[in-house]
């Protein structure tokens, strides 16, 4: 069952020049069917069971305005603002303690826990003292934790969209910058780089001499630096402690921008209503990001999300060649 509140407003001013839009939704999921895992010697692997709770909250908010209108000229501009939390209030309500195992990928975990939220990665993460340190073995080799643990949310704070579109005649300018805030990314493809030894981190650590950290041994004796290749093998790879390839999904990008020229067709003569040619460009440039890798290519990153060359520019970047005839 599902249960939904949705309120907003639409303001205009200054004769339509200035807008404000607002909404604000709440959304409640019960009973939903949920496949749980059932005791050894039942019969059988799992049961389904309409059982738990689920909130999503957030408002969106759009302000669009048209600043200058100059003759020929004019500039027209809107700010988007989006945010979302979703949670999961309850599971099982005969169980209050009930985890559901939604599978795993390349290290990291997805469940379904009470007080959690979709978007929740789970991990093996590194064992730490009272103190804050890394627990290491007789061999240096930090331990990692029983099971996995809770290291991230996927969902941003919230997203941010900023997009233009300056005219001249018969000429257009349009660029977006988009910008998500917060949220986790885990990355695969790091851990793997760092376990051949062929990542950046891994060959500075190799210049230094060791891989600093901030550690202690079974005995009590602190550890300030360890060797880079034990170090990297331990943490690396699908089995490793992948908590230390979680980072921050925060990014700032130039997702689009786009040149067009409206064809005067009046003038012409031509047998159309309209028509137009245009450039345009997607996902060109990074203006901000804090992981070393595209954090939105993918949720747990696959090889190409490497390809970020020394312009910050993403790897997936596109362009094309626009033509529109109205008849």
């Amino acid at each position: 069952m599902i249960k939904s509140l949705e309120v907003g407003t639409d303001w205009r001013f200054l004769e339509g020049k200035v807008g404000f839009d607002f909404t604000y939704y709440s959304i409640a999921s019960t009973d939903q069917r949920m496949s749980i895992p059932t005791l050894q010697g039942v019969g059988f692997n799992s049961m389904l069971i309409n059982a738990g709770k689920i909130t999503n909250k957030g408002i969106e908010l759009i302000v669009d305005a048209e600043p200058v209108t100059r003759g020929a000229f004019s500039w027209k501009t809107s700010l988007n603002y989006a945010h979302n939390r979703n949670k999961i209030v309850e599971v099982n309500p005969d169980d209050k303690n009930q985890i559901i195992n939604l599978g795993s990928s390349e290290g990291y975990y997805s469940r379904i826990v009470a007080g959690g939220s979709f978007g929740d990665l789970y991990a093996f993460n590194f064992e730490y003292d009272n103190q804050g340190r890394i627990k290491l073995d007789e061999n240096k080799k930090p331990l990692k934790t029983a099971e996995p643990v809770f290291v991230g949310r996927i969902d941003p704070d919230f997203n941010l969209g900023w997009n233009n579109t300056l005219s001249y005649k018969h000429f257009s300018i349009g660029f977006l910058v988009n910008g998500v805030f917060g949220g986790n990314v885990l990355s695969y493809t790091e851990a793997m780089l760092d376990n051949y030894g062929v990542s950046k981190r891994s060959a500075d650590a190799r210049d230094r001499g060791g891989v600093e950290v901030n550690a202690v041994m079974p005995d009590g004796t602190s550890v300030t630096s360890v060797d880079p290749e034990s170090w990297y093998r331990a943490i690396g790879n699908i089995n490793g402690i992948l908590g230390a390839y979680v980072y921050d999904r925060t990014n700032i990008r130039l997702t689009q921008f786009s040149l067009n020229y409206d064809i005067p067709v009046r003038n012409l003569n031509l047998p159309v209503k309209s028509a137009s040619i245009g450039l345009i460009g997607q996902n060109l440039l990074f203006l901000y990001r804090k992981a070393p890798y595209d954090p939105e290519l993918t949720m747990s990153a696959g090889s190409g999300s490497q390809a970020l060359d020394n312009f910050n520019l993403p790897s997936t970047r596109t362009y094309g060649f626009n033509i529109k005839v109205n008849f």
